[in-house]
């Protein structure tokens, strides 16, 4: 499927200081960390879902009206769909400093969901204590669903330790493990594949987002397909 379009999508290394660098386009924008709590208090409206998680990374222009989306949610929950995680109201561990980026999958989860304050690069959480303690082990033993929220996944001298530390063991057998990552293999999917859980990473959470911000701006359906392979041509040569 391929959609006929003479607009451009093309990345700009400004911050949204202005609601003027989105209406100086002809949809909008999408909004990257760190920026989406700025996008957020540049709108004129802002819809349902980006009002519950706190942030904005689609940018709508609608006549005078700026317009905030939050696509991330619903992008990780196709991404999941698409992967063939059928669970309904799953139970999820959240591995995140609750921030609005480890906010938004305890929504989509639509289950009962624990937030656990896992290990960050640089951040102030005793990284052992985190990761030893019996009431993380617990809440793995009835997970359904771990999504890593951290960034541990990016790579540092942190990812091997704590990753290593973490309970996956006590994992049950059908448990699925996702991360945001997209542009690298992470450790704890590796374990996780090894022990034989599905797994899912970030690459299918960018294509869905980004169909759905699509989707918003065109109010066309978006070329998943198409997207999909773009992305994976592009991640080859990282």
């Amino acid at each position: 499927m391929r959609c006929s379009s003479r607009s451009a999508y093309r990345r700009r290394a400004s911050p949204p200081r202005s609601p003027g660098c989105a209406r100086s386009t002809r949809f909008g924008a999408s909004v990257t960390i760190p920026h989406k709590l700025a996008a957020l208090a540049l709108c004129d409206e802002v819809s349902p879902a980006a009002r519950a998680i706190g942030a904005v990374n689609c940018l709508h222009i609608d006549g005078a009206r700026l317009i905030g989306h939050n696509t991330d949610e619903a992008g990780f929950i196709d991404s999941l769909e698409a992967a063939g995680f059928a669970a309904n109201a799953p139970r999820a561990v959240v591995l995140g400093p609750g921030a609005p980026r480890a906010r938004w999958p305890t929504r989509c989860a639509h289950g009962a969901v624990e937030v656990i304050g896992a290990p960050t690069r640089g951040g102030d959480v005793d990284r052992r204590a985190a990761v030893d303690s019996c009431e993380l082990r617990a809440s793995f033993a009835r997970a359904e669903l771990v999504v890593d929220c951290t960034s541990l996944g990016l790579g540092g001298p942190d990812e091997l330790p704590v990753t290593d530390a973490l309970p996956l063991d006590a994992l049950p057998p059908a448990a699925w493990v996702a991360t945001l990552v997209y542009h690298r293999p992470t450790r704890l999917l590796e374990r996780a594949r090894q022990a034989g859980h599905p797994t899912v990473d970030g690459r299918g959470m960018l294509v869905h987002q980004a169909a759905r911000a699509f989707s918003i701006w065109t109010g066309r359906a978006a070329p998943i397909d198409v997207m999909t392979r773009a992305l994976d041509d592009d991640l080859r040569g990282t």
